[in-house]
């Protein structure tokens, strides 16, 4: 099929093209009202008895205390092993998660290698209102809390020596994730193009179809015998 034709398809079928047109644009138009997430990575840091995590000597590096957070978060995930990344800042809503917890111990390196700089477990949440979000993140912090009270409680370690699980204020922050207006500019020529493509494609192809049925058609008339009359008792 030649442009030409495909043009003259697409002007006898207009109806189609803006059939599909107004399709994609519909579903553009909720892709974009369902767009936006809302994250939180919320970060608990476990440090020597009643000591500031913002003293050199709070023991948040100490080996012990790492490994005390790493069998807190493990204990949490029931022994799963958890996603890592790349880049170990990369967001959790970057992975494309749209609803989702995940809570891990701080990791330096990437997803070949493992570092372990400090005693820090991190409660990343992404999810589609800010209320699923804040109930989500208060779950999660008060089963940390329990379990490290538990976790020692069970070794018979006293209150004062008991290591303590602090809560970063900053980090309980909840941000609404939402895309940019280069983003959406490009999306929205992407489902333009998309749209056009499809809805001349099926244009030419709703086209073809009528034209080569009216074909048959007129090719059935066309070979059927001719009616027999009857004039003045003979056959005409």
């Amino acid at each position: 099929m030649t442009v030409r034709e495909a043009l003259s398809a697409m002007g006898r079928r207009w109806y189609v093209l803006l059939a599909v047109v107004m399709i994609f644009a519909g579903l553009a138009y909720l892709f974009y009202k369902d767009g936006g997430s809302y994250s939180t990575r919320t970060t608990v840091t476990f440090t020597l008895p009643s000591r500031s995590t913002l003293l050199p000597e709070s023991g948040s590096t100490d080996i012990s205390i790492i490994a005390f957070a790493g069998a807190i978060a493990t204990s949490i995930n029931q022994g799963k092993p958890v996603e890592t990344f790349s880049d170990a800042d990369a967001p959790y809503y970057g992975a494309g998660v749209r609803q989702g917890v995940m809570v891990s111990q701080r990791n330096g390196g990437n997803q070949w290698i493992s570092s372990f700089p400090s005693a820090t477990i991190d409660i990343q949440i992404v999810g589609r209102t800010h209320q699923w979000v804040l109930d989500r993140q208060q779950e999660a912090l008060k089963q940390i809390i329990d379990v490290t009270a538990a976790q020692q409680a069970a070794t018979v370690t006293p209150e004062s020596d008991r290591i303590t699980a602090t809560i970063e204020p900053l980090s309980t922050e909840i941000q609404h994730v939402t895309p940019g207006r280069s983003e959406i500019i490009l999306a929205g020529a992407a489902m333009a193009i998309a749209g056009l493509l499809t809805g001349c494609s099926a244009a030419v192809i709703v086209d073809r179809s009528i034209r080569s049925r009216r074909t048959r058609r007129a090719l059935r008339r066309a070979d059927a015998p001719s009616p027999v009359t009857r004039t003045g008792g003979r056959f005409a």
